[in-house]
């Protein structure tokens, strides 16, 4: 995943996640750094519903398919 901010570009690769007092929480690294992302149920919903589109969907089944280019 990468991460784009007027500043910085931030490669992040999400290494695993659990569940924590009603909370998502995916932890990995950003570059060289630990990080940690969090988020609440209300943000879920929403980010689900923001990737539950047809062109998303035939991103996901294509990529099931497809190997990931090796670096």
């Amino acid at each position: 995943m990468l991460v784009k901010t007027p500043a910085i570009k931030l490669g992040v690769e999400v290494r695993e996640s659990h569940i924590e007092e009603g909370r998502l929480i995916m932890s990995g690294v950003a570059n060289a750094m630990p990080c940690t992302v969090e988020i609440g149920g209300h943000e879920l919903v929403r980010l689900i519903g923001k990737l539950v589109r047809p062109s998303v969907i035939a991103l996901v089944i294509k990529s099931v398919f497809i190997s990931e280019p090796r670096a």
